[in-house]
């Protein structure tokens, strides 16, 4: 009982605060877009309390202990998808057991955190120095990524990423991150210019690299030459990447960034999510149109809006202002688990917090680009804010792993 008690006071309760009032939020904003998915929805919430429950009734000692086998069982989920998933919408990533419908792709995002935080923290390994480590490392993410990527499910493969901000808080040099980024750029750079154009381009920036460089060694040199052969490469295959191995959705939402959506040519087709998604949105302008009062919310004009555009309803019912504070909000939260798992005296704290907060992190980017028109429609939840139980179980049961890690002993963990 006692232990107990001190569990209960050492709770952030500031995050479960958070927490709550945004599955609220949530909740009535998924009421204004449908209130049958809204029913269904509640159960879902009714059931992750139950989680959360479940989740302090055990020592984060043992989930650090069955970490390697509930990574393995989830990679079988991956696997056992390929033949026994149902395909809905194109992809084949989803179990069904009766009315019961999960994604195994949820399950990988928490064991592969767990993973991560496991290995990293037992064997101590030197990320920032042991490039054979760092390869290592990656594999543990990359693995379910790919597994997730020919589901196919892009979206939910991408998201995998945020484990490269988690491994920089550990000692990954920041230009592997301009790497991965500038990588993504040249891909869809590469979707609409020449290659032979983008390869003078490239060959022009390393000769300006050797001509301002005061001295080299053979080894950046060698590196240098790597680069600009990698880059080479990605130029030149990522059209036939695009054409081979995407569907022709996912061609399409690429397509659409490159044209006008309100074009009599694509609004009607392709272009329509996007169209009715920022006309949503600036239709709120700067209050908004009030709760329930969305006109292209309740006349269910944006596809899928109870998901992936969920974001669609805050814009055009709380206008402007109610966007700006809902971000800055869950910007807060986000940085407050942050601030957690700095504080945390075990590296498996740590590094999970961080994982954690990065996941949702990414999430928020990637939802808000879509609905924007800023990147691709990749099916990107919004947390706690989309409707879908899966999503929400994950969410949670990733957050409050972290919070019972931070409420215990933080240096036996118990």
């Amino acid at each position: 009982m006692i232990k107990r008690n001190k569990i209960l006071r050492n709770i952030d309760w500031i995050i479960v605060i958070i927490y709550i009032m945004m599955v609220i939020f949530g909740y009535t904003n998924l009421y204004s877009v449908s209130h049958e998915k809204a029913e269904k929805q509640l159960i879902w919430i009714i059931f992750s309390f139950i989680f959360i429950f479940i989740i302090f009734l055990f020592k984060p000692t043992h989930y650090k202990y069955i970490t390697p086998i509930f990574f393995l069982f989830t990679l079988l989920l991956l696997i056992g998808v390929f033949f026994f998933g149902k395909n809905i919408n194109g992809s084949k990533s989803w179990y069904v057991l009766g009315p019961i419908s999960f994604q195994p792709s949820e399950l990988s995002k928490i064991s592969t955190s767990l993973m991560i935080s496991h290995l990293i923290s037992s064997y101590q390994y030197d990320i920032k120095n042991n490039k054979r480590t760092l390869l290592y490392i990656m594999t543990v993410f990359i693995i379910p990524s790919i597994l997730i990527f020919i589901q196919p499910d892009p979206g939910s493969s991408v998201i995998f990423s945020s484990f490269i901000l988690t491994l920089y808080r550990e000692g990954l040099s920041i230009y592997f991150i301009i790497y991965f980024l500038f990588s993504i750029f040249l891909f869809f750079f590469s979707l609409k210019v020449p290659y032979c154009i983008i390869e003078f381009f490239l060959f022009c920036v390393f000769v300006l690299i050797f001509i301002f460089r005061k001295s080299f060694f053979l080894k950046r040199i060698l590196f240098y030459i790597f680069l600009l052969i990698n880059f080479s490469i990605i130029s030149i295959f990522s059209p036939f990447f695009f054409q081979k191995f995407l569907k022709q959705h996912h061609k399409d939402r690429i397509d659409i960034l490159f044209q006008n959506e309100f074009d009599k040519k694509y609004r009607d087709n392709v272009g329509y999510n996007l169209l009715y998604s920022k006309t949503a949105i600036g239709s709120g302008k700067l209050f908004g149109k009030g709760y329930q009062k969305g006109t292209i919310t309740k006349g269910k004009f944006v596809p899928e809006q109870h998901t992936d555009y969920i974001f669609c309803s805050i814009g055009e019912e709380w206008g402007f202002i109610g966007s700006v504070i809902f971000i800055i909000f869950y910007l807060l939260f986000i940085s407050r688990i942050y601030f957690l798992s700095e504080r945390q005296k075990d590296s498996f704290g740590r590094i999970f917090g961080y994982s954690v907060g990065n996941i949702i992190f990414i999430h928020l980017i990637i939802n808000l680009g879509m609905v924007m028109g800023l990147i691709p429609t990749i099916g990107i939840v919004l947390p706690f804010f989309s409707y879908g139980g899966s999503s929400l179980w994950s969410f949670t049961v990733l957050l409050f792993l972290f919070l019972r890690i931070d409420a215990s002993d933080q240096t036996t963990l118990i």
